[in-house]
């Protein structure tokens, strides 16, 4: 398994709370625990043009936090608090996808600002990524398919929707989203990384554990 140097991370204060506490007591995991999640990463030149979405349109607003630069990415499947032997499982299942189906780079684009859930107080301002050959829809289910069998993902009723993440709510958010028409963000995937989402006092960080090579 080839996890990057910085592996294993250091434990944050404040990760795994909610599973610690969901069953009214408090409990410390065995071992170091990881919030784990994996995405496909954005190519610098359309991360700089979704930075200019962000400061032209939403930089203005008091009550949205701005996404930093080194955390847009698409996410695939969000897999929660996991174990180190967990961890293992989930990289070796990266390695089994890309070798019973070599992953193929694919177009993509980020099409225009949406609010997530839809409605009047969104959460979330994100970029909604068209991306034709179906190339994202098919590796979400493949992964989200074959760790539901090994016990390492619960799969979820709501249906996959491709975005990137610019914005978090911190208020209520006034802005109007259909107003906004900023120009669409063209690029090629060609990586998958699996992180660990560290959570802090200042933010999460977000540490490469391992990254797959699209052809």
């Amino acid at each position: 398994m080839n996890l990057s140097k910085d592996y294993p991370a250091k434990r944050s204060r404040r990760q795994g709370r909610g599973e610690r506490y969901r069953e009214g007591r408090p409990r410390r995991p065995d071992g170091p625990s990881f919030r784990l999640f994996v995405a496909v990463e954005i190519p610098e030149e359309a991360t700089g043009r979704l930075v200019a979405w962000q400061r032209d349109f939403l930089a203005a607003d008091r009550a949205l936090r701005l996404v930093p630069r080194e955390q847009l990415h698409i996410t695939l499947i969000f897999l929660g608090q996991k174990s180190e032997e967990e961890l293992v499982r989930v990289s070796g299942q990266l390695d089994e996808l890309a070798d019973e189906d070599p992953l193929t780079s694919f177009e993509a684009a980020a099409t225009a600002m949406v609010g997530l859930p839809k409605g009047r107080t969104p959460r979330v301002i994100a970029a909604s990524i068209e991306e034709p050959a179906g190339r994202l829809k098919s590796i979400h289910g493949r992964l989200a398919a074959a760790l539901a069998r090994k016990q390492l993902f619960q799969s979820q009723r709501r249906q996959f929707f491709p975005h990137v993440t610019i914005a978090r709510a911190r208020g209520r958010v006034r802005l109007d989203l259909d107003q906004m028409q900023p120009e669409p963000v063209k690029f090629t995937a060609v990586r998958i990384t699996l992180y660990n989402s560290i959570l802090k006092s200042s933010g999460a960080i977000h540490q490469a554990l391992k990254t797959v090579q699209l052809k």
